[in-house]
């Protein structure tokens, strides 16, 4: 199991230097195809190294954009911490160190990030993205960051972007994708359908009185949403769809304006499903998008675009009629 440690800043006592590891420095926000090119040149670092023990992950919380420009955007994250961590651990990190990005971190010195980090963290190798920053004001480079390391016989690695489709693969364009909607172009850099999980709250039954009962999605307040409208989804049981219960379905992600026009809800049809799912945490992830959401005269006509949209989304999935 990955063993997370908080840093709060440069707290190690003089001397104390942690078990060896490869160290992959980065946001890893998504963790993309582009980190996951990341943590496989870190495993196999680990596998020609006899030195270091465990592959390792150095990341940072709040998102240093955040701190940087204030931007509330960044609050919202692709992985969310547990999320972070569980895919971290999946593609093979065994420690995730996680540095409070504040004040005292920004200013630390590109020698000081070396001796109060990177040291006692035990870092054998490491491996960073081809654009990696770091020291005060993101000065430094990695070739910068391989000079400092030299004399400590510590290599760093530096890893080529990956592009899909001419594209260079990043945690901002996949946000840009979801902005507008395209949730397959974000899975193609993400490598897995881009999801959220949340707790399943009780609603006002509006779906059920259409004939259309929906799981009512809460507690999403760390994710980044995709463009609001309706979606053709996967959900699970489990929290990030490797077991569990398994079903598709029809997702509206918006205010409702037809009904109350308010607060923004996310709303699930599951095909081919009855039962309770109150207090359940389900994992939804989008596949397609069927159409924006938009306003209805009547819940008559509601009615009648669910039912097309329902059906839509079992052409897209290939399940055939409605039953």
């Amino acid at each position: 199991m990955l063993q997370r440690i908080d840093i709060e800043g440069p707290s190690f006592t003089a001397g104390e230097i942690l078990s060896p590891c490869v160290l992959a420095i980065g946001k890893f926000d998504g963790v993309h195809i582009g980190h996951q090119a990341i943590l496989a040149k870190a495993r196999a670092e680990l596998a020609s190294d006899s030195r270091a023990g465990q592959v390792a992950v150095l990341s940072f919380q709040p998102h240093p954009t955040y701190v940087l420009t204030g931007d509330e955007q960044y609050l919202r994250l692709l992985t969310p911490l547990p999320e972070k961590t569980y895919w971290l651990e999946q593609f093979g990190v065994e420690r995730l160190y996680l540095a409070h990005f504040n004040q005292v971190f920004m200013n630390t010195s590109p020698e000081e990030f070396l001796a109060n980090y990177l040291l006692p963290l035990g870092a054998k190798s490491i491996v960073v993205g081809h654009d990696f920053r770091f020291g005060q004001g993101g000065r430094a480079t990695a070739e910068e960051l391989a000079k400092l390391c030299q004399p400590h016989n510590i290599p760093v690695n530096v890893v080529h972007h990956v592009e899909e489709n001419g594209i260079k693969v990043s945690s901002s364009q996949i946000r840009k994708h979801l902005q507008t909607g395209r949730v397959e172009a974000a899975e193609a850099l993400l490598g897995r359908p881009y999801g959220v999980t949340g707790l399943v709250e009780t609603g006002d039954k509006r779906g059920r009185e259409l004939g259309f009962p929906t799981a009512n999605i809460g507690k999403l307040d760390s994710y980044v949403l995709p463009k609001r409208g309706v979606y053709v989804v996967a959900v699970d049981t489990a929290p990030y769809a490797t077991s569990g219960r398994h079903w598709f379905g029809v997702a509206n992600l918006g205010v409702r304006p037809t009904v109350d026009g308010v607060a923004e809800k996310l709303e699930v049809h599951l095909l081919d499903f009855s039962g309770d799912l109150y207090g359940s945490t389900l994992r939804i992830q989008f596949l397609r998008r069927i159409r924006d959401e938009k306003k209805f005269a009547s819940l008559a006509e509601l009615e009648t675009q669910i039912r097309e949209d329902v059906q839509i989304a079992r052409e897209m999935l290939g399940m055939g009629q409605t039953s």
